[in-house]
C-alpha cells in the first residue's frame, strides 16, 4: 500500500508528459530516487532503534529528505535539462564524502567501504560514456581517491561514533555488504532498462526516419494538389515561403489571401483556437516542419512541439496520424 503511494506520487509528472521517452526516462530516474530514499530511511531508522545514535540518524534523515524532495521537483528533466548533469555530479560527489565520513565514523570495521563500487557501478545509468566522458573520469577519481585516502590514512581528527561496540561490527558489517550487493544488483537492473530504453528509440528512430520520406513525398503531392485548387503559381508560393521564413508580419494576411478556405475550416473543428495556434497551422500548411517552424518564429524545439501537441488535442487529430499531413488536408 505504501509503495503504490509512492510510486502515484513519483509517476504523477510522467503521465502528463505526452513524449513516451520523455516519460519513461523520468520514471526511471524517480525509481532510482525512490531506491535511494527507501535505503537511507531503512538506515536512519536502523542506527536510532539498534544504537540510539539521535545525531547520524537525524543527519540520515535529511539526506532521506533530500531524495523525496528530488522525486516531488516538477519537470526535472525538462525544466532543468542543463542543469541536470551538474547536479547528478554533485549527488555523486556527496554520497561519495557521505560513504567516507561513514567509514572513518565506524573505525573502518563496518563494511562502509563496499559502498564505493556500489557509486561507480551506478555511473553509467546517469552517464553517457561518449558524451560524458570527461564527467566519468572526474568523477571515478574522486570516488577512487576517496576510498585509498580512507583505507590508508586515519583521519583522527574526524569524529568516532561512541555507541558501537565491538560485537556491533560483525552485524553491521554484514548488513552492509547484503545491502552494498543489492546495491550492485539494483544499478545493474536499472542500466539495463536504461539501455532497454536507449535500444526501443533508436529502433523508433529508425522506424520514424523510414516513414518520415514516405510522408514528405506525400505532403509534397498534398502541397502540390492544393496549389492547384487555389491556382497559385510558383512565384505566390516562393514569396508566402519568403516571408514565413522572415517571420513578416504580412505572412499570415497574405496566407488567408492565398488559402481563403483554410481558416475558417480549421474554426469550424474548433472555433476556440487562438490566433498563435492558426499561425502555426497555417505554418504546417506549406509543410513546414517542428525544426523550420521554431527556426522562422524564433522559438524552442519543445516550444513548438508543445504547441503543435494542443493543436492536436483541439483538433482531435489521432496520436498515430502526422499532423502536418492532416493539416494539409483541410
Amino acid at each position: 500500500m505504501i509503495f503504490k503511494s509512492f510510486f502515484r506520487m513519483i509517476s504523477g509528472e510522467a503521465e502528463e508528459l505526452y513524449d513516451e521517452d520523455e516519460r519513461n526516462y523520468l520514471n526511471l530516474i524517480n525509481k532510482y530516487l525512490l531506491f535511494l530514499f527507501l535505503l537511507f530511511l531503512f538506515y536512519s531508522i536502523f542506527i536510532i532503534i539498534f544504537f540510539g545514535d539521535a545525531v547520524i540518524s537525524t543527519f540520515l534523515t535529511i539526506i532521506t529528505l533530500f531524495w523525496f524532495f528530488l522525486m516531488a521537483v516538477k519537470g526535472k528533466t525538462n525544466r532543468y535539462r542543463k542543469r541536470l548533469k551538474t547536479s547528478v555530479i554533485f549527488v555523486f560527489i556527496l554520497l561519495t564524502f557521505i560513504i567516507s565520513f561513514f567509514h572513518i565514523y565506524t573505525f573502518k570495521n563496518a563494511g562502509v567501504e563496499y559502498f564505493y563500487f556500489s557509486l561507480l557501478f551506478a555511473i553509467p545509468f546517469f552517464f553517457n560514456y561518449k558524451e560524458d566522458f570527461i564527467s566519468i573520469l572526474i568523477l571515478a577519481f574522486i570516488i577512487s581517491a576517496n576510498c585509498i585516502a580512507c583505507l590508508y590514512f586515519d583521519f583522527d581528527f574526524l569524529p568516532k561514533s561512541i555507541f558501537f561496540e565491538d560485537g556491533d561490527f560483525k552485524t553491521i558489517k554484514l548488513l552492509n555488504i547484503l545491502f552494498s550487493i543489492g546495491s550492485f544488483l539494483m544499478d545493474i537492473s536499472f542500466i539495463t532498462q536504461k539501455d532497454d530504453l536507449i535500444n526501443g528509440l533508436m529502433e523508433d528512430t529508425r522506424i520514424k526516419d523510414s516513414t518520415i520520406e514516405d510522408l514528405e513525398n506525400t505532403n509534397i503531392e498534398l502541397l502540390k494538389q492544393q496549389m492547384l485548387i487555389n491556382h497559385l503559381t510558383e512565384e505566390n508560393i516562393r514569396e508566402i515561403y519568403s516571408l514565413a521564413e522572415s517571420n513578416s508580419p504580412l505572412f499570415f494576411d497574405k496566407f488567408q489571401i492565398f488559402f481563403p478556405h483554410f481558416i475558417p475550416a480549421v474554426l469550424s473543428k474548433n472555433p476556440n483556437l487562438i490566433h498563435s495556434e492558426l499561425y502555426f497551422c497555417a505554418l504546417m500548411k506549406i509543410d513546414f516542419d517542428t525544426k523550420k517552424i521554431a527556426q522562422c518564429t524564433n522559438s524552442s524545439i519543445r516550444a513548438v512541439e508543445s504547441k503543435k501537441y494542443r493543436i492536436r488535442k483541439k483538433l482531435n487529430i489521432p496520436s498515430e496520424m502526422n499532423i502536418n499531413s492532416f493539416i494539409l488536408k483541410i
